[in-house]
């Protein structure tokens, strides 16, 4: 068993988010398979791509940013959740003044399958 809280975790700094990755394929004993904590900064946003294998599943924590999936913006609320499979093509929009939280669990992620549109 592993426990952590979000308080105590550690964020990587990326392109406009931080992230932390508290389950890796090791703790899910799953090739390719991790759960990680998305914190998007107000006003940003990630680009359109899509993965050939990787499926995701999003779960909102926190904050009201969209997520557009295959072109259909979904304004988001804490509590909702998403299923993004193989070549949907996805992007993250926080055009709010507040974090937006998500929680990703990946399935079938492999290096390199990450295609910008």
């Amino acid at each position: 068993m592993k426990k952590l809280s979000l308080s105590e975790l550690n964020f990587e700094e990326r392109y406009t988010y931080v992230k932390n990755i508290p389950f890796d394929e090791k703790d899910l004993n799953c090739k390719g398979s991790k759960f990680q904590i998305v914190k998007f900064k107000p006003q940003t946003n990630i680009k359109p791509h899509y993965h050939k294998k990787t499926n995701e599943i999003f779960y909102i924590l926190k904050g009201n940013g969209a997520i557009i999936l295959n072109n259909i913006k979904f304004r988001c609320k804490p509590d909702d959740f998403f299923l993004c499979e193989p070549n949907d093509v996805h992007e993250f929009v926080n055009d709010t003044n507040e974090e937006f939280v998500i929680l990703i669990f990946k399935t079938n992620e492999e290096e390199g399958d990450m295609y910008w549109v």
